[in-house]
Formats: structure tokens, C-alpha cells, sequence
């Protein structure tokens, strides 16, 4: 999860945590490349399109596909459209509505509480 507004990224990882979901955070594009690039197994990345610090949501979608070219992106913006956000599989608008965030990360990558020995991480 990337997202630079604390409040949002904290209730939102609350939120993805609550329904099963192992979650890593990233306040700034650049730490969402440190993860990305830490060789830690990720099966999908949820990500702001605008934020400080130089690396944008479009630019993380971009390395997180030349890394694992099947992981799935979710870009979220308010300012956006999904023909705007390629590489991303997917596109939510924002504000974020929390059930429909869960139910987009769920049909993308499985549900968090499947009875098998996966982790699923967002």
C-alpha cells in the first residue's frame, strides 16, 4: 500500500489487515521502490498516482511490472481515469470505498482467508 496522506494509508492498511490481508506500507514512491525492490514476495501493489518525493503511482506500476510483469497494480486517484493509468490492471477512484477496494484486491488476488497456506500480501 503507498499512499502519502497518513491518515488514509493508516485506515486503509487497518482496514485491508481487519479482512486478512498482510499489508506493507509506503508513505512516498520511493519507499514503495525500497520494498518493491527488497525481494520480499509481494502478490499485489495498491498505489497513490500523486505524491511527494519525485516517484509517482504511475512510475511504481511501471517497476512493479518489470519486476513481476503478472502482479497486479491498483492505481487510486481522484484526478484520473483508468485509460490514464497504464501499466495498472486496475484503477480506483478516490475516495477510497473501503468494500470496493476489498472486493477489486480480492477478485485480483484471491481471498485472504482461502483455507490453503498462501499469504497474501498487499
Amino acid at each position: 500500500m503507498v499512499e502519502d496522506e497518513f491518515i488514509i494509508r493508516f485506515t486503509l492498511a487497518d482496514f485491508l489487515r481487519d479482512i486478512g490481508y498482510h499489508v506493507l506500507e509506503a508513505g512516498d514512491g520511493r519507499e514503495g521502490l525500497d520494498i518493491l525492490n527488497s525481494g520480499q514476495s509481494i502478490d499485489l501493489m495498491v498505489t497513490d498516482v500523486h505524491m511527494p518525493g519525485g516517484v509517482d503511482g504511475i512510475e511504481l506500476a511501471e517497476h512493479s511490472k518489470m519486476l513481476v510483469p503478472g502482479r497486479p497494480v491498483v492505481v487510486c486517484s481522484a484526478h484520473m481515469s483508468i485509460s490514464e493509468c497504464y501499466p495498472a490492471d486496475e484503477f480506483h477512484s478516490k475516495p477510497y470505498i473501503l468494500p470496493a477496494l476489498a472486493a477489486l484486491i480480492e477478485r485480483l488476488i484471491g481471498d485472504p482467508w482461502q483455507k490453503n497456506s498462501q499469504t497474501h500480501l498487499a
